[in-house]
This record gives structure tokens, sequence and C-alpha cells, in this order.
């Protein structure tokens, strides 16, 4: 197993096979993060402490913009501290949509994406998202974090910096495709969510309004489609 020098060890005493032993367990610091936002006050996540930047401005597009003729601009006041206000602007649009996927596609897709590197073996604290661009047939971005929220935030963030459409691309997330993280899927504009893990009724209702796209329990050799209005995958 990668050691990885960014996770804390702590001592623990662990029962296995009826014995106890004691050793130290690598584990996911969790810092917080303070965005001071303009008629807003102050806002605080807890993440962890990496690309702290990219997730403030993210969550600040997703989480607190009040219109949608507005996008946050950023100052960083230290390493954990943000100053955000909103200034007139629009996300860019969405990119063509090539075509429907197939679904040797998205399995691919799905293996690739449990296959990246990360964090995860260490602690089994980490969730990913990874952006696939339908287009190029490839991943161009991915994250993690110890909490799922945080790991949209941190793509939004990303692209936004970069002048990136989120919209005509679809998302592969480990988390629960619940009515909040479908909800934000959809205000960063992706035309499809896959999740490895389950949906829920509310999930499905909420990407169904959006007209998003939404798959769960892709795993090895199998994934379920719950809405898909406008055929983005082939039968």
């Amino acid at each position: 197993m990668k050691q990885h020098t960014d996770l804390a060890h702590l001592p623990c005493r662990q029962f296995k096979d009826g014995a106890w032993r004691d050793f130290e367990d690598e584990a996911a610091p969790e810092i917080p993060v303070t965005l001071h936002v303009e008629g807003m006050g102050t806002k605080q996540l807890w993440a962890f402490p990496d690309g702290l930047g990219e997730l403030a401005l993210g969550h600040a597009l997703l989480d607190l913009r009040p219109d949608a003729s507005l996008i946050p601009s950023m100052e960083e006041l230290g390493p954990r501290e943000f100053r955000v206000r909103f200034v007139a602007g629009a996300l860019p649009a969405p990119s063509p949509w090539p075509g429907p996927l197939g679904p040797e596609e998205i399995l691919r897709g799905a293996a690739l994406f449990m296959d990246m590197a990360g964090r995860w073996d260490a602690t089994g604290c980490f969730h990913r998202a990874a952006v696939y661009d339908p287009a190029s047939k490839g991943f161009i971005h991915h994250v993690e974090d110890i909490g799922r929220h945080n790991c949209l935030d941190r793509v939004a963030g990303w692209a936004l910096s970069r002048g990136l459409p989120l919209g005509g691309k679809v998302l592969f997330v480990t988390a629960r495709a619940t009515a909040t993280l479908a909800g934000k899927a959809a205000r960063s504009g992706y035309f499809a969510m896959i999740s490895r893990s389950a949906v829920t009724t509310a999930g499905v209702e909420v990407a169904r309004e959006a007209g998003m796209t939404l798959a769960g329990f892709s795993r090895e050799n199998r994934f379920s489609v719950f809405t898909d209005q406008h055929g983005r995958i082939a039968r």
C-alpha cells in the first residue's frame, strides 16, 4: 500500500481476529476553511487541507451564488481563509454533446475512475469525483476529499478558474446520488452523473427535473439508469 505523507498517523487499539493490538493507523486530516462572503457574513467548511482555493471558489459558485448573472471572485487572506464577492459574469456555454454513450464506454470509464490514484486505500475515508469528456473519450480532471459535496465544489472551482465548461460533461462519483448531490451536479451543468453507489428517490427526481441523466450502481459489469429523458445513454 502506498504511504501518503499528507495523512496523519494516530495511535489506536484494534480488536481483530479475537485479539487486541496497538498500532498507528492512517487518518485523514480535516481542517476548517473560512469564507468571508460579501453581503452574507462568514461561512465555514471542513475539508482535507489541499487545494483549498478551488474548493472555496466552487462552493461559492454552487451554494452561495445569489444570481445567475454573477460569478464569484475570490481573494486569499491566508492558507485557510478567503474573501468572496460576486461580480457580473456567466458560466461558459456547454460543450456540444457528441452522441449517446455506449454501455461499454460507461463500464470502461467506471473502471478507470476507480483505478485512479488516491488516498482511499489508506484510510477508507475519501470520496472522489472525476469529469469525463465524451468528446475526447477520456477523463480531464479528478479530485478527492473527505466530503462528497467538497468533491463537486473542488471540480467546479477548478473549471471556473480556467474558464472551462462542465456543461456537456459527465460526472463520475463514488457517493450516493441524493437530492442535494444531484442538485449540486445539476447546478454545475453536467449532462450526466454516474454514481458507483446508490440513488435516492429525491435524487432521481432532482436529476429528472434538471434534465440530467442519472445512473447508479456502476460497478465492474453493470450500471442502472434511473433517468435519461434526452437519450444520452445508448440502449
